[in-house]
């Protein structure tokens, strides 16, 4: 990766726990590198809280319930998961480099088509929590 930096700490960000609003469907995480020369490598999650304990869903298009997205500067991405299945409660962690504040990460939960933002399962940058990774297994 051209212009990354190597770095060992890593910033942890949490929606907190959503209560899945009926006519939500997807979870979907917005990734911009506003940077103009580091690229950047965020970690996905999402996990489905309904029964008490955390189950990792599966992310798209990676097909798998941890998504590496690498962000050259001045590019965009987005991530999601399928929460159809979710019966009431979901959770997305986002991990990103701990220095570069360039990165802008915003999560949505989306109807099916047409894909409208659902009341409730919307969360901003400022909205989302910073955890302390001593504090929970997070990566």
């Amino acid at each position: 990766m051209v212009g990354a930096r190597a770095t060992t700490t890593r910033a942890v960000f949490s929606t907190g726990i959503l209560r899945r609003n009926p006519d939500t469907t997807y979870a979907l995480v917005d990734l911009v590198n506003l940077g103009t020369t580091i690229a950047n490598r965020m970690t996905v999650q999402v996990f489905d809280w309904s029964s008490g304990l955390p189950v990792a869903l599966n992310l798209s298009p990676c097909n798998t319930t941890k998504c590496l997205v690498s962000l050259a500067p001045g590019t965009s991405n987005f991530v999601f998961a399928d929460v159809s299945g979710v019966e009431f409660k979901y959770e997305v962690r986002i991990s990103r480099a701990a220095f570069n504040r360039n990165v802008i990460l915003n999560v949505s939960g989306l109807s099916a088509e047409p894909m409208t933002p659902q009341v409730g399962n919307n969360v901003l940058q400022l909205q989302l929590f910073r955890i302390k990774r001593r504090s929970c297994n997070c990566q």
